[in-house]
């Protein structure tokens, strides 16, 4: 199969055409190269249903999560203002994220962090290897709490590992400070981050509970009773494991496994 070579886009000329050949083709990401680096130019998205979120924030009402809150997106141009500004406070706090090469009116060029995220590593690592890809993510958290920063989207998948430049963050559609304070926009970094990874511990629960201690020892402590008052009150989930195997799909296995965790360390 013959893998398409991206376009070499010297100016903001040529960044105007190909905006234009993207939306006509009905896409709104594509890889390119800027000026002979690659890059990624992303286009502005109508914004999600209101909807879908009506549910989870129904849910966070009902557990007196407001870190669980769910945060919409903005779509359009607001998205992609809302985005350039999260990179740029990540970047002045000295996280590592995507580079703003250039930015146009319903446009964004990014530089690219990789290819390798942290979930598959995470996934496919040998065991005594996987709790270390694990602290990595860990790590940046709480580097980014820290510069009193947040990510909002802190899933493993949105964390990018190269082994010359280490770990970077990617998608910054949402800023979690409109519906929420700073402390539970941290907590709910650590939910996510949870969410995405409890699942390949499935055999070593207790160490990733552990290491999930450590890692909080270091947080503020307001962050700190945040999480351990989240993970008290999502115990429940682990009963998700009485489910039918044909219903245990991806998110629902996830969901169980965060459970699991929860009980674990709410045990603790």
């Amino acid at each position: 199969m013959t893998v398409a070579t991206p376009p070499h886009l010297e100016d903001r000329a040529a960044v105007a055409s190909e905006v234009a050949r993207l939306r006509a083709a009905g896409g709104h990401i594509a890889p390119v190269r800027w000026q002979g680096h690659p890059a990624w130019l992303k286009l502005a998205v109508p914004q999600a249903p209101a909807w879908r979120y009506q549910l989870l924030a129904g849910m966070a009402r009902l557990l007196g999560q407001p870190a669980m809150q769910p945060v919409r997106p903005h779509g359009g141009n607001h998205g992609l203002r809302v985005e350039a500004a999260r990179i740029r406070a990540l970047c002045a706090a000295g996280l590592r994220t995507p580079e703003l090469f250039d930015t146009g009116a319903d446009w964004l060029l990014l530089s690219d962090l990789g290819q390798r995220t942290l979930e598959p590593l995470i996934r496919h690592a040998a065991s005594g290897e996987r709790l270390a890809y694990w602290q990595r993510g860990a790590d940046y958290l709480l580097q980014a709490h820290r510069a009193s920063q947040y990510l909002s989207q802190a899933f493993s998948r949105n964390f990018v590992w190269s082994p010359e430049a280490g770990l970077g963050a990617i998608d910054f559609e949402d800023d979690a400070l409109t519906a929420m304070s700073l402390a539970d926009a941290q907590v709910r970094d650590w939910l996510l981050y949870l969410f995405s990874t409890a699942a390949y511990f499935a055999e070593h629960v207790p160490s990733l509970c552990a290491a999930l201690d450590a890692a909080l020892a270091n947080e503020r402590p307001a962050v700190r009773a945040g999480v351990r008052l989240a993970l008290r009150r999502t115990a429940w989930l682990r009963h998700l494991r009485r489910l039918p195997s044909r219903l245990m799909r991806r998110d629902v296995a996830k969901t169980r496994w965060f459970g699991e965790l929860a009980r674990h360390c709410a045990m603790r």
